[in-house]
């Protein structure tokens, strides 16, 4: 973690939020019940370290979240943390890889997938939805790439839900930097958030690399203003703050 700290200040970055992996599927490789006391002895020591140069907060990210409410409603009790990001990683006990793509055509791979997003959103329990359309990262060349407007209905129906519920969305630019070369989600789905009255957006830049931290978090600002956003939102114990892009 200090060595995220260090390339934050080093980039010129104000605030860091880590969000670990909280992946309860039995299938999950590397499934695993995080360490609380360890998690925040971390972040209180980069804290400590780091006061006055960047901001370091502490969040989870919550894999399928619908399926294991229980279970994390119980594992969050009494525990500070800032920020909960909901995210689907598995559809019908498999992950979204190959072995996923390989078991339907695209329009049915990708609709399963928009229904269990759905699904996340509905059962709620964390501020803000990411990487909403996941699935194009791992889509074979034979599905012949994704447009959200081939599936506007089910993609309309999650971002209905989130705004009811008062549910963000991440801007996750990790796809710049990979083959997508785009942002998850696209500005189209952005842009159908802000049509529909959303307003709580976030910027992540999925760095399970160093050196990936802060990456194309400029080019995420510039999107959000083109798709019709004038603020972002970064949260403490839950609770959101407004900042003009």
């Amino acid at each position: 973690m200090t060595d995220y700290c260090r390339q934050a200040v080093r980039v010129g970055i104000q605030e860091i939020v880590f969000t670990e992996h909280f992946d309860l599927n039995p299938l999950e490789p590397g499934r695993w019940y995080l360490n609380y006391q360890r998690y925040s002895a971390q972040v209180e020591e980069c804290r400590r370290r780091y006061h006055g140069l960047v901001t370091v907060k502490m969040g989870l990210e919550l894999g399928e979240p619908h399926l294991y409410r229980k279970e994390i409603e119980e594992y969050i009790r009494g525990k500070n943390f800032d920020f909960l990001l909901g995210s689907v990683h598995w559809v019908d006990d498999l992950a979204l890889h190959r072995e996923y793509c390989d078991s339907f055509e695209a329009r049915k791979a990708y609709l399963r997938y928009f229904s269990e997003v759905y699904k996340a959103v509905e059962a709620g329990g964390f501020q803000v939805l990411g990487h909403l359309d996941l699935l194009k990262r791992y889509a074979p060349p034979d599905y012949r790439g994704f447009s959200a407007a081939v599936y506007r209905e089910a993609i309309w129906e999650i971002l209905r839900r989130a705004v009811g519920q008062g549910i963000g969305l991440e801007i996750n630019t990790s796809g710049i930097r990979q083959k997508l070369k785009e942002t998850l989600p696209s500005a189209e789905i952005l842009r159908w958030y802000r049509e529909l009255g959303g307003d709580i957006l976030t910027f992540g830049s999925d760095a399970h690399r160093v050196r990936d931290l802060g990456a194309d978090i400029p080019v995420a600002h510039q999107l959000a203003a083109r798709c019709g956003f004038r603020q972002f939102t970064t949260f403490s114990r839950g609770e959101p703050t407004m900042h003009p892009l």
